[in-house]
């Protein structure tokens, strides 16, 4: 931060100094802070993701091994009862047609966190570098916000190697029309975060870009909120409920043989595994909380741009909206945190 040397000026023009420093020192917090819970919330997302990787392995693993008729491959066609009266059967088919009173179920481990989650928060923190600018612009009309803009362009073009996400087909379990709209408002949110950062240097036509298009932002985001509260109400749970049913199906089948020790650990086993299926949509429910906080943040934001405000409206917005952003960003570094 640069001195504010006062001693030197007229007393006149301490207090305008000083509002000067204020606002710089405003500014320099806003963005440290914002920096801060970026990093916090990558590092923590990284280690979450290992964790529920692991578990989808094991899972899958526990799952072929409850019953000889499975194989290790992906995705299991298995059988599962639909009349009380359906005589014992392999879990595993292995002809097209079930046995009787059974219908076919094929699964998967279920959809990855990581490339479900990933590119989400990964917009979550590509935003967050444009909040900052309108932060800044908020505080410092004048100031220059390229490199805030050419962060959120840099950031929002990788978001196109999730090819998937951008496509919409990472998320079976949501519509095809969700799927059509996360697509349409991503490229537009990609084309204009690339227009913002060719007009970076010139702040207000930053200003008019933001009042003209900035809705792509809102757009995109509630595509995202949707679509990670639908995940998290299914797929999320989907490893952790076969794990815990896989591990009861091989308890019930070998208890017998086990001695009791190997049934107080095996047991133990499911019971965290059904503890596990409880708290994984309460995870994702954190994820779709950030991106419902984002949303207003940056929303709050542009119409703070477009209002007529007072300088101290202005810094007062800046601030308040930081701050939402500081928490969505807290929300996602919690994923990391046990419940």
């Amino acid at each position: 931060m640069r001195r504010c040397v006062i001693a030197v000026l007229p007393l006149i023009s301490v207090s305008l100094l000083l509002a000067g420093c204020a606002t710089n020192a405003i500014r320099l917090e806003a963005a440290g802070a914002v920096q801060t819970r970026s990093r916090e919330a990558v590092t923590a997302t990284a280690r979450y993701f290992d964790a529920i990787e692991q578990r989808r392995r094991e899972a899958a693993a526990a799952l072929v091994a409850s019953d000889p008729s499975c194989l290790p491959a992906t995705p299991l066609r298995i059988q599962v009862p639909i009349a009380p009266s359906a005589p014992p059967a392999p879990l595993c088919l292995s002809g097209d047609a079930p046995a009787p009173g059974y219908t076919a179920f094929e699964i998967d481990i279920g959809s990855s966190p990581r490339a479900v989650l990933e590119p989400r928060i990964a917009l979550i923190a590509a935003i967050s570098d444009y909040a900052d600018a309108l932060a800044t612009i908020l505080d410092e009309p004048k100031t220059d916000v390229s490199a805030e803009i050419t962060a959120f362009a840099d950031q929002a073009d990788r978001l196109a190697r999730f090819s998937n996400f951008v496509a919409g087909t990472d998320l079976p379990n949501v519509n095809a029309a969700i799927a059509s709209e996360q697509s349409q408002s991503l490229v537009a949110l990609i084309a204009f975060a690339t227009d913002l950062a060719r007009e970076a240097r010139q702040t207000k036509d930053v200003r008019a870009l933001v009042t003209e298009r900035g809705s792509v932002v809102d757009r995109a985001l509630a595509s995202l909120s949707l679509q990670v509260t639908t995940w998290g109400r299914g797929a999320v749970r989907n490893a952790d409920d076969l794990y815990g049913n896989a591990l009861f199906r091989t308890y019930i089948r070998n208890r017998e043989s086990l001695s009791a020790d190997q049934r107080e650990q095996l047991a133990a086993r499911v019971f965290a595994a059904r503890e596990a299926a409880k708290d994984g949509p309460a995870r994702s429910a954190l994820v779709a909380d950030a991106i419902d906080l984002a949303a207003k943040a940056q929303a709050g934001l542009r119409d703070a741009l477009a209002g007529w405000l007072t300088p101290a409206q202005r810094r007062a917005a800046a601030r308040l909206n930081i701050d939402r952003f500081t928490r969505a960003l807290g929300h996602i570094a919690s994923l990391a945190t046990p419940a």
